[in-house]
């Protein structure tokens, strides 16, 4: 059964749907209906990987319980859901075996308010070799409420994602601070604007996994952020500062290209997105985004309903336009 969430309040659903750490156990409550997921083994290694489900507790339809993955393959879907009406959280395991290679276990809560939907990875797994993405679908709508994506793969290029990110992101910052970018846009209601990017301030940027195919140039990467982008708009007469603070985003990553081009030359293919918390400081922003995307404008509070819109509805469009702003910002090369 896929669980129908029109019936919970919108706003419980944002708070309770965003995937986190695992916390203490709440109080008990009744979640009435069960959180429902499809979920998709990715395959990385250059052999077979065998995926266990195991330890399945208060779910209405628990993992597969063992499935052989091809080398460099995805699963098939499979559907998972929590128990709906049991007061408890909902959670499962699963344990990645690659051929000669130590396993991996990830850990997967699944519930909605009071309870959470979130992930822990075994502590004794070998580095950089499981990624997790739990990605907000679909809400107030029939269908399920999760894609879990869980990738197995050695993970080998993550060493140096990282090193890239702390040594070029500085510097990126310096050049927005000493050539503060500006984007034009035609708003309606508001017409010509101007937004110049000022300042990133507050960032913390890593990749707990990235992959990189050298004969195909495809680049797989989780990475996980938080900061915040201080901007001044400019719209007619008047002249405003603003910010987006951005906390727990975590952003699974497909694209193609060369990263050691100067400058940078990539192409976003897939974005999965997760968004614990944002926030939006003055009345200008709000505005152009609610003017240029108006499926946008009720939700800038409610990060799982705005990552959901990005996972399904506006993904195409959303990727088109970060790969806009890649290009855009590395023009002059970072």
């Amino acid at each position: 059964m896929q669980s129908v969430i029109r019936l919970l309040p919108l706003v419980a659903m944002a708070s309770a749907l965003v995937p986190a750490t695992r916390s203490a156990e709440p109080v008990l409550e009744p979640r009435l209906l069960g959180t429902s997921a499809e979920l998709y083994i990715y395959n990385e290694w250059g052999k077979t990987v065998t995926a266990v489900g195991s330890n399945s507790k208060h779910m209405a339809q628990g993992p597969p319980a063992s499935i052989k993955v091809a080398a460099n393959s995805i699963s098939r879907k499979y559907a998972v859901e929590a128990e709906g009406m049991i007061p408890i959280q909902s959670s499962f395991r699963l344990t990645l075996q690659p051929e000669f290679e130590a396993e991996s276990v990830v850990d997967i809560d699944i519930g909605v308010s009071p309870w959470r939907t979130a992930y822990t990875v075994g502590r004794t797994n070998p580095s950089n070799q499981v990624a997790v993405m739990l990605a907000p679908a679909k809400i107030l709508e029939a269908g399920r409420d999760f894609d879990f994506h869980v990738i197995s793969g050695p993970g080998s290029f993550t060493g140096f994602a990282n090193g890239l990110i702390d040594s070029k992101i500085p510097e990126f910052i310096q050049g927005v601070k000493d050539k503060p970018p500006t984007f034009k846009v035609n708003v309606p209601v508001l017409g010509d604007v101007e937004i110049t990017i000022r300042d990133i301030v507050n960032y913390n940027v890593k990749s707990p996994y990235t992959s990189l195919s050298l004969s195909t140039n495809v680049i797989k990467a989780l990475v996980n952020l938080s900061g915040e982008v201080r901007l001044t708009i400019k719209s007619g007469s008047k002249k405003q500062d603003a910010n987006i603070k951005v906390s727990g985003a975590s952003l699974l990553l497909t694209a193609k290209g060369n990263i050691f081009a100067q400058p940078l030359k990539i192409d976003v293919e897939g974005l999965a997105v997760s968004l614990q918390d944002l926030d939006i400081g003055g009345d200008l922003l709000p505005e152009i985004i609610g003017g240029l995307y108006p499926i946008f404008a009720p939700v800038l509070k409610l990060p799982y309903k705005l990552a959901s819109f990005v996972n399904t509805s506006e993904n195409a469009k959303i990727v088109g336009l970060v790969n806009q702003a890649i290009k855009a910002l590395t023009n002059g090369g970072i």
